[in-house]
């Protein structure tokens, strides 16, 4: 049974995948930023805070996360030392554990507009477990990878922020927390 022509379209879909998420982000980056929070989240959970820091280009161009910050359970405002870095690529931040009364699980619209303000990225891990990409170019956040993919909080309700969409932008969380 020959079965080229069904290979050859699940590569060209594969490889269009891949090639529209480097578009989206550096993969460098991305595995900064995810491997930071992954190393938080569970903190975060723990102590119902958020921690935060910066993903910067090193002198030889690797790429790598600043001290992370702890914050409270609303915010971070990350007070890292980035006197190492070249260029700060993209911000970070965890959203603390789960509570019923917070939409925790996409960006806020604060967390959009800083990345802006910064001119960076921004990456923001969920109790859920989600990780979102925020394009500050495109003002739009988009999911990585959807619940459980950053490990998730004991506590976390599925469903109890209602529907999640794939990406969102700005108007979009703006409507959100009306």
């Amino acid at each position: 049974m020959n079965n080229t022509p069904w290979r050859a379209a699940a590569l060209a879909a594969l490889l269009a995948a891949i090639a529209g998420a480097a578009c989206a982000q550096d993969a460098a980056e991305l595995a900064a930023a995810r491997g930071a929070l992954l190393q938080l989240q569970a903190r975060s959970f723990a102590e119902n805070v958020e921690y935060c820091g910066y993903v910067g280009r090193l002198p030889d161009g690797r790429l790598t996360a600043t001290e992370v910050t702890r914050g409270d359970s609303w915010g971070c405002l990350s007070r890292a030392n980035e006197s190492r870095f070249v260029e700060i690529v993209a911000s970070f931040h965890t959203h603390a554990g789960f509570d019923r009364g917070a939409d925790s699980e996409v960006p806020s619209t604060n967390d959009m507009r800083g990345d802006i303000e910064e001119r960076v990225n921004g990456y923001v891990a969920t109790p859920g477990g989600r990780l979102w990409y925020i394009d500050y170019r495109r003002a739009e956040a988009r999911q990585v990878c959807g619940l459980g993919c950053m490990g998730q909080d004991p506590g976390f309700v599925p469903g109890d922020a209602g529907p999640i969409a794939a990406s969102y932008t700005y108007r979009q969380l703006q409507d959100r927390e009306r």
